[in-house]
C-alpha cells in the first residue's frame, strides 16, 4: 500500500480511484464513503487482522457511471491509472493520477443531463464568472452589487465555486451553501480576476500536452430585463412548486430539437431582452418561418438527428474519446452543414474548413468503428503503410498454414502442427511417433507426454513479423485516430461558432413551430405603454386542463393598476400569471398566446405570488412576503410590470388590510409602474374612487338560484365583485356540511353586526340557537323530519297517506 499512500498524500480532499487491474479500488474512508453512494458492497482486505483495510472496487470499463454519482454526490475525484503495461512491469506497475474530477469538471460529458448546465463559478468584487467545460460555454457579467450576485447564483446554480482563501473563509461565516474548491493562482491577461482564477483552475485539473482554450463573452446584465429567481419560481418557469419539469413554462413551450437548443432556450427565458431590436429581430424570424412550414419540417428533422455536439466535442478533448465518437461528431457536424447550405447562414471559410474535417473522417472511419484498443476502425485506402501492416497481420494465418503444408510434405510428417501460446510464441508440435524425422535444424522448445515441440529459424523471422505487425498496427491506428482527434480540435472554435448558429435557429425554429400548433399571435410594442391582449391564456395551463379554455381579454393603459377581486378558484392567480407569462414570452422573441397582442417593453418583471418557501431559513411567510415585496417597491420603475396576489393576507385582517392598501397606493402614487394586484380585501375597491389609474375588475361566476351551487365562468368583467364567496368554495372543497353551514350562519350574524360601529362580536354569533345556523331549505328538512317522527305509519289509511305527501309537496313548491 505504500505507492497508494504516496499519492492519496497529494490528493486528500478527493476520492482516489486506485488501477489495480481490471477494477479502480478505493481504499479506508474513501470507501466508506463511496459504498452507500454507488449501492456496492463495503468490504476488506486483510480481514481479521488488526491493519484490516475497507474497500470497495468497480470495473474500469464501466467507471463513467460511478464516477459521476460521486460527483454528483459533490465530491471530488482523483483517476490514478497504469501508465506501463503490467506484463512489461518489472517490479510494481508504475501508476498515477491521470484526471482529475469535480462537479464542474465531469468524466464524461455524454453522460450528464441534456437539459442542465454544470457550471464553474468564480467572482471577484465586481465580475462574476462562469465556464462550462463540456459544453465550452465561458461568461462573464459585471455586477454592482452582491444581491445581483446571488441572484446569478440562484438563476444559473453552478455545481461548483472555485474561491481564494480569503472568500472561503467569508463563505463560511455566512453559512452559504455549495461545493468548494480552494484555488488562489490565477493566469495572466486583460479578462476579470474572476474569469482567470477560473483558466488556471481548469488548467490545474485537466493537465494535457494541449489544454482547450476558452473565450469568455462579457455580458450586461443592464441589457436584460431583469427577472429574479424569485419570478422564475412564482411563474415555474423551470420548475413546478413541486420541484417537476412537467407542468413548467419551459416543458410547455420547448420545441427545440437538439440539445444545444434546449439549453439555450432555458438562457433566453433565464435573461429575457430588453433591447426592441433584437427582439424585433427574432419575431421577424418566426414570422418567416411559420410562412415555409415545408422548409420549417426538414430543417427541423435534420437537427432532431444532431445529437449533442458540444458536448460530443468536450469528449474529444478525453481520454474516453472513442472512433464511434468521432464518426458521431463528424456525423452530427454534416447534418449541420446541410442545415447551413439550406438556411445560408455562416461563415463561407469557417464552413469549408468545418466540411473538410467532416470529409477527412468519414475517409479515415469505418461505417461501424469498434473500440480503440481492438483496432480495425480505419478504412482501407486510408494510409498505405497501415494497409501493408494489415496485410501482414491478416494473411499471417494464411502464411503460417502455407509454412505447415512445406514442412509436412518435406518431412513427411502428416500430424506436423503449428501451435501458438502465450508462453512460447508459435511453435512447431510432433508427435513422437515421427520423431526419428526431425531435422538437426528444429530446436526443442518442450518435450510432453506424447509430443515434442520445435521451433526454426523461419519460424521465429515469421513470429516476429506478425506480431511486429500486429502492434505496430494498434500504435498506427491509434495515432491516426489521435491526429484525427486533434484536427477536431484544433477546429474547435469554429466549430463552437457554427454550432451557436445552429443552436439559435432551432430555438427560433421551435418557436415557429409552437405558434403553428397552439396558434400564437405575433406581438407588437406600443408607443404609448399601453397594453392589451385580446383572446389570452395561459401557455401551461391550456395544455394541461382537459378542458377548453377561457381567453380573457387584458386591457390597461399606462401605468394603470388592475384590482381583481373574487375567490379563490375563481382564475385570477392563472390570469395575472398569463399576462406576465406572456410578457416575458414576447421579450425572448417568441410569439404569445392571445388572439392580439400589443405591450409595452418592460425592463423589470416583479411578481408577489404565493408563499416562498424560505421557512428553512427561519423566515416566517409574512417576512418573506415582506421581503419580496419591500424590494419590488425599491426597484420598480414606470416601465415595469407588477404582479401581486393576495399582499398582507400573513398577518391580520387590519393590519393586512392597511398595509395592502398602503402598498397599493405608493405603487399608483410614485412608481407608476403596469400593475395587476389581487386581494380579499373587498374594501380596497373604493380606492377606485379616488385614483382615477384603479381599474376594479373580477372573475364571473355563476350562482344557480334553485341549488344555490356556484359556477366558475373564468372570464374577466368589469367591476368589483359584489359578495364573498369563501363559504361556497370551502364547499366545493369537501367540507363537511354542518361546518359550512355553522360558517354560514356566523357570516350572516358577523355581516348584521358590522353595520353597527361597536367591535364585532364573534361570541354572540357562536351561541346562536341550533335551528338559527341552518338555511331555509335545510329548517323545512328539519320540520319534515319532525313530523315524520310523530306519525303513526301503520295506523294511516292509503288515503290519508296520500295527502300528507301531498301538502309536503306542496310546501316544497311554494319554498322553491
Amino acid at each position: 500500500m505504500q505507492q497508494y499512500w504516496e499519492i492519496k498524500k497529494q490528493h486528500k480532499d478527493k476520492i482516489l480511484l486506485f488501477r489495480m487491474g481490471d477494477f479502480f479500488e478505493m481504499f479506508h474512508e474513501d470507501a466508506k464513503i463511496a459504498a452507500p453512494i454507488l449501492n456496492i458492497t463495503l468490504t476488506a482486505r486483510n480481514k481479521k487482522a488488526q491493519d484490516e483495510t475497507p474497500m470497495c472496487g468497480v470495473p474500469y470499463h464501466s467507471v463513467a457511471t460511478p464516477i459521476a454519482k460521486l460527483l454528483a454526490a459533490g465530491h471530488k475525484v482523483a483517476i490514478c491509472d497504469q501508465i506501463e503495461d503490467p506484463k512489461e512491469a518489472k517490479g510494481l506497475v508504475r501508476r498515477a493520477v491521470t484526471r482529475i474530477l469535480s462537479p464542474g469538471m465531469v468524466y464524461d460529458p455524454e453522460t450528464l443531463d441534456q437539459l442542465s448546465s454544470h457550471y464553474l463559478c468564480a467572482f471577484d468584487t465586481s465580475t462574476v464568472s462562469f465556464l462550462e467545460t463540456s459544453t465550452g460555454e465561458a461568461f462573464y457579467y459585471m455586477v454592482s452589487s452582491q444581491q445581483e450576485r446571488d441572484a446569478l447564483f440562484q438563476i444559473l446554480q453552478p455545481v461548483e465555486f472555485v474561491l481564494s482563501s480569503e472568500q472561503k473563509k467569508q463563505w463560511i461565516e455566512e453559512e452559504r451553501e455549495g461545493v468548494l474548491s480552494l484555488y488562489d493562482e490565477v493566469v495572466e491577461g486583460p479578462l476579470p480576476e474572476s474569469a482567470r482564477r477560473l483558466l488556471a483552475y481548469v488548467s490545474y485539473m485537466q493537465p494535457t500536452d494541449k489544454p482547450l482554450t476558452y473565450e469568455f463573452q462579457k455580458r450586461q446584465l443592464n441589457q436584460r430585463m431583469r427577472v429574479s429567481p424569485l419570478v422564475l419560481r412564482h411563474l415555474e418557469v423551470f420548475k413546478t412548486y413541486g420541484g417537476d419539469l412537467k407542468g413548467s413554462l419551459f416543458y410547455a413551450i420547448n420545441r427545440t430539437k437538439t440539445s444545444s437548443g434546449a439549453r439555450l432556450l432555458k438562457s433566453w427565458l433565464a435573461f429575457p431582452l430588453k433591447d426592441r431590436r433584437l427582439i424585433e429581430e427574432r419575431w421577424n424570424q418566426v414570422e418567416q418561418w411559420m410562412s415555409r412550414v415545408d422548409v420549417l419540417k426538414k430543417v427541423r428533422r435534420l437537427l432532431s438527428e444532431m445529437g449533442d455536439v458540444e458536448r460530443r466535442l468536450s469528449k474529444m478533448a478525453t481520454a474516453q474519446a472513442q472512433p464511434s465518437d468521432l464518426l458521431s461528431l463528424a456525423a452530427s457536424l454534416q447534418l449541420g452543414l446541410q442545415v447551413s447550405q439550406i438556411v445560408q447562414q455562416g461563415e463561407k471559410a469557417s464552413l469549408k474548413t468545418l466540411q473538410d474535417l467532416v470529409q477527412l473522417v468519414f475517409s479515415a472511419l469505418v461505417d461501424e468503428p469498434g473500440p480503440l484498443k481492438k483496432g480495425g476502425f480505419i478504412r482501407k485506402g486510408f494510409s498505405q503503410e497501415l494497409d501493408e501492416l494489415v496485410c501482414l497481420a491478416e494473411n499471417s494465418q494464411d502464411l503460417l498454414a502455407q509454412m505447415e503444408a512445406r514442412e509436412r510434405e518435406k518431412l513427411q510428417i502428416p500430424s506436423l502442427r503449428i501451435k501458438y501460446n502465450n508462453v512460447f510464441g508459435y511453435f512447431i508440435e510432433i508427435t513422437n511417433t515421427h520423431k526419428s524425422k526431425v531435422p538437426a535444424h528444429y530446436k526443442r522448445k518442450q518435450t510432453l507426454t506424447n509430443s515434442e515441440r520445435y521451433v526454426t529459424q523461419e519460424l521465429q523471422e515469421l513470429e516476429d513479423r506478425v506480431l511486429s505487425a500486429r502492434a505496430r498496427r494498434q500504435d498506427l491506428e491509434e495515432r491516426i485516430f489521435h491526429q484525427l482527434r486533434l484536427k477536431l480540435l484544433e477546429a474547435r472554435a469554429d466549430i463552437l461558432a457554427a454550432n451557436r448558429l445552429w443552436a439559435e435557429l432551432d430555438v427560433i425554429l421551435s418557436f415557429a413551430w409552437l405558434s403553428l400548433e397552439r396558434q400564437y399571435v405575433r406581438p407588437s410594442f406600443s408607443e404609448d405603454r399601453r397594453l392589451t391582449l385580446r383572446g389570452s391564456r395561459h401557455p401551461v395551463v391550456e395544455q394541461e386542463v382537459k378542458k377548453t379554455f377561457v381567453p380573457n381579454d387584458i386591457i390597461l393603459d399606462r401605468s394603470e393598476c388592475l384590482l381583481l377581486t373574487g375567490p379563490n378558484m375563481a382564475g385570477k392567480s392563472t390570469l395575472m400569471r398569463q399576462v406576465a407569462i406572456s410578457a416575458l414570452l414576447a421579450q425572448i422573441g417568441c410569439f404569445v398566446p392571445a388572439q392580439e397582442a400589443q405591450l409595452p417593453l418592460f425592463d423589470q418583471l416583479f411578481t408577489r405570488i404565493g408563499a416562498s418557501d424560505f421557512l428553512s431559513e427561519g423566515l416566517s411567510t409574512f417576512m418573506v412576503e415582506m421581503k419580496e415585496t419591500a424590494e419590488m417597491l425599491r426597484l420598480a420603475t414606470e416601465e415595469s410590470l407588477v404582479v401581486l396576489d393576495e399582499v398582507g393576507r400573513g398577518t391580520s385582517t387590519y393590519d393586512g388590510m392597511s398595509l395592502a392598501q398602503s402598498i397599493l397606493e405608493y405603487l399608483v402614487e410614485k412608481k407608476k409602474p403596469l400593475t395587476l394586484f389581487a386581494t380579499h380585501y373587498h374594501e380596497l375597491t373604493a380606492l377606485a374612487e379616488k385614483y382615477p389609474k384603479i381599474k376594479n375588475a373580477h372573475m364571473a361566476i355563476q350562482e344557480k338560484k334553485q341549488s344555490h351551487e356556484m359556477v366558475f365562468l373564468y372570464t374577466l368583467m368589469p367591476g368589483a365583485t359584489n359578495k364573498s364567496y369563501g363559504i361556497h368554495v370551502a364547499r366545493l372543497a369537501g367540507l363537511p356540511s354542518e361546518v359550512t353551514r355553522r360558517a354560514s350562519a356566523i357570516l350572516r350574524q358577523l355581516e348584521k353586526q358590522g353595520a353597527s360601529s361597536n367591535q364585532l362580536s364573534l361570541l354572540d354569533a357562536f351561541v346562536e340557537k341550533e335551528e338559527d345556523h341552518l338555511s331555509e331549505e335545510d329548517r323545512e328538512f328539519l320540520h319534515l323530519k319532525e313530523e315524520l317522527k310523530n306519525l303513526s305509519v301503520f295506523e294511516l289509511t292509503p288515503l290519508e297517506a296520500l295527502n300528507h305527501l301531498a301538502q309536503w309537496r306542496q310546501r316544497f313548491i311554494e319554498k322553491s
